[in-house]
């Protein structure tokens, strides 16, 4: 057993005993989790992986970009949308008054990628219905296990100060847990996978700072002991060494002898390493590679499909864990059986022009959508005649009581 594998078994027994549960990430923050390839992974050194980084930003912008409806349902599969509902305010105009509905979501989005989870402390109006949201960062928040019980309690210390909420107090969003008092990211999940992708980029930046026109050894007639070779070495460093000095003409004095080196960036396959870390982080974060710009094996027909796959496979799961979590923290009871959510992913699916007309064309002719339905989708005005708000009937579609004939 490793020694973070024994202190973060410490940590837990710990934890069990004084009821308070916090993710392995956290017990580590200070200093990153370690990996075999010799480094750590905290979320600055990840989120300054470029692929890492815009997986994240890209998984967090689909859905902070996509307006979040409420309905409220009149039965018989009958829903209007409720524009004044007070969730439809917080994330249609203003979760709270630093931050608009764009910001908050991303930021959050991006938290739960990051450590597993992403809160937010919610104020409340007299009557008890949410009146802003305030974003908590999951390294100030805790969570506590209230001694004999399955209920939880939060411990927070931010620049407020320090306070404890029950979870009536807090909309959380959670990524996969182990068990739902312990908050686990994927970053730790796959902190090896993403430390091998973090080692490569320090490799390509090694090569860049230290690699030098001039790549090999000086060969020198004569033995010139430790402290010549090191002054010839280091001369010979700040001379040709680095990006700044490639294609410098060098000069050797004494009868030395310049050997070069057989191995070079393209002989150790660099770049197929750094593609294999971009498609590496692609997995963790489940995301089609031609997204991140890997575009290696890529054509317009896959580039499509990817997009498809991104917005069912990647986004969709995402969206549901949204929708859910706002009906669990911020409806009451009643108001859960009264109202539901949905995202509207009319942006995020959305076709080409003529694809799209094409799908307009067919709903129109199969009497599933009117000529002001369509107009709405492209964001125009309706047309004010009575025709505009009739649904055509194909004669070949017709029910058998309008197909038959009449008794006279």
């Amino acid at each position: 057993m490793s020694i973070f594998d024994r202190l973060l078994r410490r940590n837990r027994h710990d934890v069990v005993t004084t009821e308070t549960r916090a993710s392995s990430w956290d017990l580590l923050a200070s200093m990153g989790l370690p990996t075999l390839a010799g480094g750590y992974i905290a979320p600055a050194v990840i989120e300054g992986n470029a692929a890492a980084f815009n997986a994240i930003t890209i998984i967090s912008e689909a859905v902070a970009a996509l307006p979040l409806n409420v309905y409220r349902k009149d039965g018989d599969g009958v829903r209007n949308a409720e524009a004044s509902h007070p969730v439809a305010r917080l994330f249609g105009h203003a979760p709270n008054d630093l931050q608009t509905p764009t910001e908050l979501v991303a930021m959050m989005q991006a938290n739960c990628l990051v450590h597993g989870a992403a809160y937010a402390e919610i104020e409340r109006d007299g009557n008890g219905r949410p009146a802003a949201l305030w974003p908590i960062h999951p390294g100030q928040i805790s969570i506590e296990r209230i001694p004999g019980t399955r209920r939880i309690r939060y411990q927070v210390s931010d620049e407020i100060g320090s306070r404890r909420l029950l979870p009536d107090e807090v909309f959380t969003l959670r990524d996969r847990w182990d068990c739902p008092f312990t908050p686990r990211s994927r970053l730790d999940r796959c902190r090896e996978a993403l430390g091998g992708s973090v080692a490569t980029e320090r490799f390509a930046q090694s090569i860049w700072r230290n690699g030098a026109r001039l790549s090999g050894f000086v060969k020198h007639p004569e033995q010139i002991g430790p402290d010549a070779a090191r002054t010839l070495r280091d001369s010979l460093n700040a001379l040709y060494g680095g990006a700044e000095n490639a294609g410098k003409i060098g000069v050797l004095e004494e009868g030395s002898d310049w050997v070069p080196v057989s191995s070079t960036a393209h002989d150790a396959e660099l770049s197929e390493a750094r593609r294999l870390a971009v498609l590496e982080v692609a997995r963790i974060f489940n995301v089609p590679a031609p997204l991140l710009n890997e575009l290696t094996n890529a054509n317009y027909s896959n580039v499509v499909e990817m997009r498809r796959q991104f917005a069912a496979g990647t986004v969709q799961p995402w969206l549901v864990r949204w929708e859910e979590a706002i009906m669990r923290d911020l409806f009451s009871e009643a108001g859960r059986r009264s109202h539901e959510v949905e995202f509207d992913t009319d942006l995020l699916v959305r076709a080409d022009y003529l694809t799209r007309l094409q799908g307009y064309r067919i709903g129109r002719e199969t009497g599933l959508y009117s000529a002001n339905d369509l107009r709405r989708f492209e964001h125009m005005n309706p047309r004010s005649d009575a025709d505009a708000d009739v649904f055509l009937s194909p004669m070949n579609m017709q029910s058998e009581q309008k197909a038959a004939p009449k008794e006279e």
